[in-house]
């Protein structure tokens, strides 16, 4: 089963086609009400060839990486990493706790670009 909204998908799908014709992009967009994640591919991003991911959880403890959230998350994070896959787009390891900023956990990985 597919935890990954639709409209999450398409807008993989867009970042994935910008990315293979080099134009910048940003992909911001809510996976569920308290779960948020972006992707920024701008001029500085293309031209490095990664673009930093990031997942917003509003979750009052932080875990040290985003799928120790639990699996229904991990669920999530991995339909999403497979997606970017598809489009060439090679998702970090794992996403590591960045910060917290306002009851949002923030978990931050890089991401190389095609």
């Amino acid at each position: 089963m597919n935890h990954v909204p639709d409209a999450v998908l398409a807008a993989i799908d867009h970042l994935g086609r910008a990315t293979l014709v080099d134009d910048p992009t940003t992909l911001d967009r809510r996976l569920r009400g308290d779960f948020r994640m972006r992707v920024n591919c701008d001029r500085t991003a293309l031209d490095a060839g990664t673009a930093p991911v990031t997942f917003r959880l509003e979750q009052g403890t932080p875990a040290p990486t985003l799928r120790e959230h639990g699996s229904f998350v991990a669920t999530i994070v991995d339909g999403i990493d497979s997606q970017l896959r598809g489009w060439g787009i090679e998702p970090p390891d794992a996403y590591p706790h960045r910060s917290t900023d306002d009851g949002w956990q923030v978990y931050v990985g890089r991401a190389i670009l095609p």
